[in-house]
C-alpha cells in the first residue's frame, strides 16, 4: 500500500513539473512573440511600467451612428458635395487628454497625449509642409524632445539642421519618387522612412499639410505598409477649390473614398476644425464652404500602454 501510495504522488508531481514546463514554454514563447512583433513599440515606448497586449482600440470610446461617407452612383455635385463635407466634419473616436503644440490657429496642431500616444523618451515625428511656420516643430522639440524630419520644397532655404532635433529637407511628398517640373524632389513617405533607416522605428506623429499633393501621398501610404507604424496622423486636406476649380463627383468620391481606407487601416478621426482661411461660396450649392480640414487621426490598433 506504501508503495503504491508513492507511485501516485510521484505520477502527480511528474504531471504537475509537466504542466509548469510547459507554461514556462508558453511564456517564454509569448515574450520572444511579442518582442520580435512588438519589439518597436517596446523602444519607442521605453520608460513606461506596462505594456499589455490589447489594443487602444478596446481602450478607448468611439462615436456611434456616423455617416459612412460613401457617395452613391445617381448623387450629383451638390449630393457628393454634402457627403464629403459631412464625413470630413465628424468625431469617430475621443481622445481624454491632448495639446495644441505650436501656433492656436495656423500652424499648432493637436496632439492626443492618452496612453500609448503620449510622446516618449526618442519620439520620432514627420513634418511634411512648413511654409516658414515652425511653431509646432519647434514645440514638439521643446516640450518632449522629440527627433523631427521637416520636409518642405517650396522654401528658399538648403537643407539645413535648425537645432539638436530638427533636420530640415528640401524635398516634399507625393505618391511616388520624381523630381517635378519645378525642380522638386517628391518621394512617399515610404521611400523617406528608407531613406532615412526609419524602417523599423515608430513614428509618434506624422504631419501632412501640402496644398491637395496629400491626397496621391495618402493613397501610396495607404498601398504600403508604412501606416502600421505611425501613431497620430496630422492631415490637412484640400478641394479643388483651393485652385480656384469646382471640385467635381469623381473628386469627392475620389476624398471620400480615400478618408473611409484610412480609416478600414484603423485611423479613426478624434479632432477636426475648419481652416477659415479657405473659405468659398460652392459652386455647386451655393453654400459658404471652406476647401481645407484640419484632421487628426489615432492609430486603435497600436497596442495599449498603461504608465
Amino acid at each position: 500500500m506504501w508503495s503504491l501510495y508513492k507511485l501516485r504522488r510521484f505520477k502527480s508531481l511528474a504531471i504537475a513539473l509537466a504542466l509548469a514546463s510547459a507554461l514556462l514554454y508558453l511564456t517564454t514563447y509569448n515574450q520572444q512573440f511579442i518582442i520580435k512583433n512588438f519589439g518597436y513599440l517596446a523602444e519607442s515606448l521605453r520608460g513606461v511600467t506596462e505594456v499589455r497586449m490589447a489594443t487602444m482600440r478596446q481602450n478607448l470610446s468611439f462615436f456611434t451612428n456616423i455617416s459612412t461617407g460613401v457617395i452613391p452612383p445617381e448623387a450629383d455635385a451638390k449630393a457628393a458635395e454634402e457627403i464629403y463635407h459631412r464625413y470630413g466634419s465628424e468625431l469617430q473616436v475621443i481622445c481624454p487628454e491632448s495639446k495644441r503644440l505650436g501656433n492656436k490657429e495656423d500652424g499648432g496642431w493637436d496632439v492626443c497625449l492618452y496612453s500609448a500616444y503620449k510622446p516618449h523618451k526618442e519620439c520620432l515625428v514627420y513634418s511634411f509642409g512648413i511654409n516658414n511656420d515652425w511653431s509646432f516643430d519647434d514645440s514638439v522639440v521643446s516640450t518632449y524632445n522629440c527627433t523631427v524630419r521637416a520636409f518642405d520644397p517650396s522654401m528658399k532655404d538648403p537643407d539645413h539642421r535648425r537645432g539638436p532635433n530638427i533636420w530640415f529637407y528640401k524635398q516634399g511628398i507625393s505618391g511616388s519618387d520624381f523630381v517635378n517640373d519645378r525642380g522638386w524632389q517628391l518621394r512617399t513617405l515610404e521611400s523617406y522612412v528608407r531613406l532615412f533607416n526609419d524602417s523599423e522605428k515608430m513614428i509618434d506623429y506624422l504631419k501632412i499639410d501640402v496644398e491637395y499633393s496629400e491626397w496621391s501621398s495618402l493613397e501610396a501610404i495607404l498601398n504600403s505598409t508604412v501606416l502600421s507604424r505611425v501613431k497620430q496622423f496630422g492631415l490637412e486636406t484640400h478641394t479643388r477649390e483651393i485652385s480656384k476649380k469646382a471640385s467635381t463627383v469623381a473628386d469627392f468620391v475620389y476624398y471620400t473614398g480615400l478618408l473611409r481606407r484610412l480609416q478600414d487601416a484603423g485611423f479613426y478621426r478624434w479632432y477636426w476644425h475648419f481652416n477659415h482661411f479657405g473659405n468659398f461660396v460652392s459652386k455647386n450649392s451655393n453654400r459658404k464652404l471652406t476647401c481645407c480640414f484640419e484632421m487628426v487621426f489615432l492609430n486603435v490598433n497600436i497596442p495599449y500602454v498603461a504608465s
